[in-house]
């Protein structure tokens, strides 16, 4: 598996959810989980991801 360090990608959002493909690419950012997961509804492979002032010691495994 391949480490990949996304904070430079996170790092204009302030608030709210982000989706994340297995591209490493972000799909969609909403205000809430609850309207992030409306936007992602018909993705699959997606990651949601809380936005955070500092995302050290976040670690997230996906099979994929």
């Amino acid at each position: 598996m391949k480490i990949v360090n996304l904070s430079k990608l996170l790092k204009k959002y302030k608030s709210g959810w982000v989706a994340l493909n297995k591209e490493d690419k972000i799909v969609a950012h909403g205000k809430t989980f609850a309207l992030t997961c409306q936007k992602i509804k018909d993705m699959k492979d997606v990651l949601l991801v809380p936005v955070s002032q500092n995302y050290f010691g976040f670690v997230t495994l996906c099979n994929g």
